[in-house]
């Protein structure tokens, strides 16, 4: 992002070694996802479509800031890697071409922010087996905005974290 004379960011695509940096980083929550479901078989990772994403986010961290006055939280930034992830699907199980391995991985992403996330407000979060499947289905099956994912992640955080008050 740069600030032209009028004073509004303007979008300035990564720096090779940036956008690679965070194609790692996604790359390395699927293996971790990929370790927990050991049933999964061969995934083809399709790095092409992880750079585009990485570029995806970045352009809309600036749109954020521009026409909303946001600047992205760590939970909102996950929220957009979620959506991206299910909008261009970049993993394919080459044992089962059907199986929404995309899909899944973008719910273990959400969940996983959502944990780190109670944790950092000291309020750890614990999500049952039903509700992990639920929102796989949901990532899986219905066509969610990017702005709904955000509201979601919003809202679960803090619901879970009221819960937990109670």
């Amino acid at each position: 992002m740069s600030l032209p004379l009028g004073g509004y960011p303007q979008y300035v695509p990564l720096a090779p070694a940036e956008r690679y940096r965070r194609a790692c980083w996604l790359r390395g929550l699927f293996h971790e996802f990929a370790a927990q479901y050991p049933g999964l078989g061969d995934v083809l990772c399709r790095n092409d479509v992880i750079f585009d994403i990485v570029e995806r986010v970045e352009k809309r961290r600036v749109y954020f800031r521009v026409f909303h006055g946001l600047v992205l939280s760590e939970r909102n930034e996950t929220a957009l890697y979620c959506f991206w992830t299910l909008k261009l699907a970049p993993f394919v199980n080459l044992k089962d071409p059907g199986h929404p391995t995309s899909a899944v991985f973008a719910a273990f992403l959400f969940l996983q922010m959502l944990k780190r996330a109670g944790r950092g407000a000291g309020r750890p979060v614990s999500v049952s087996r039903s509700y992990a499947q639920n929102l796989a289905y949901a990532f899986t099956y219905h066509d969610l905005s990017k702005e709904a994912i955000m509201a979601m992640a919003s809202s679960m955080l803090y619901g879970a974290v009221a819960r937990e008050e109670d």
